[in-house]
């Protein structure tokens, strides 16, 4: 399943490295950066965040507002592994439901129901 551009932009975020070269990111809207501060503040992860945010200072798709962007940097810098991977856990789940009930699926779901109802009755 592919994933959306906010959590695409949300992992190379936080998987960024000063030291490497990083996947580019991709364009946002305000209220899409304002969806990944939301995600950084109930997971807990702030503190991967603002490193990304670090990491691609000066990167032109890095287009929040200079509020925003403080307001990531001043999240706390404490970093718990558990709550990342609590994080991408979620992730991981939510995007493998979404696969097993993508309307592809459903069909093929319903095709197989039709076909055990069928020689049932037979």
């Amino acid at each position: 399943m592919k994933k959306n551009v906010i959590l695409r932009n949300m992992e190379r975020l936080i998987y960024s490295d000063a030291n490497s070269e990083n996947e580019p990111l991709e364009p946002m809207s305000e209220w899409k950066w304002n969806k990944i501060y939301q995600l950084a503040q109930d997971y807990q992860i702030g503190a991967w965040v603002a490193d990304g945010i670090r990491c691609y200072d000066g990167n032109f798709f890095l287009n929040i507002s200079p509020t925003l962007k403080q307001r990531f940097l001043e999240m706390p810098s404490e970093k718990h592994p558990e709550y990342l991977s609590r994080f991408q856990l979620d992730i991981d789940r939510k995007s493998s439901l979404r696969k097993r009930l993508s309307r592809h699926s459903l069909q093929v779901y319903a095709d197989d129901f039709i076909k055990t109802i069928k020689s049932i009755e037979e």
